[in-house]
């Protein structure tokens, strides 16, 4: 069974997340802000991290770059945020993919995706990005 780590400061949000990872066969554990999930990733092992962007304490966009210096533990962002060059700039620092908060429904295809051991393509606006595994 896979363990996802989910960095959630909106309470709501979290428990969603988690109860519907649940539904699904999977393991989560609940962290609301950056450093107690950053804490949560040295003292347990995960499969994967739900990340969302704006958090207490450290932002989403810092926890990132910081697991990206330790591990290479898929990342899919969450965010509020839908913006083109956001998408990129959470590419270009380690991100995995990312789901728009009102697109929530997305996140276990986005989940499939990354953790597939084939390449694809992500395609923003005709720019292609070759993401590995």
């Amino acid at each position: 069974m896979e363990h996802i780590l989910i960095i959630e400061d909106e309470k709501d949000v979290n428990q969603l997340l988690a109860k519907t990872l649940q539904d699904n066969g999977y393991q989560t554990a609940s962290a609301f802000n950056g450093l107690e999930g950053l804490g949560m990733l040295k003292k347990e092992h995960f499969d994967m991290v739900l990340l969302d962007l704006m958090l207490p304490y450290k932002s989403g966009d810092e926890v990132l770059r910081e697991i990206r210096e330790h591990s290479d533990i898929p990342v899919i962002v969450i965010s509020a945020k839908d913006m083109v060059g956001t998408k990129i700039d959470l590419l270009m620092i380690g991100a995995d993919d990312n789901v728009i908060k009102t697109h929530i429904s997305n996140l276990r295809n986005k989940m499939k995706k990354v953790n597939s051991e084939t390449e694809y393509i992500e395609t923003v606006w005709g720019l292609g990005y070759r993401l590995a595994r």
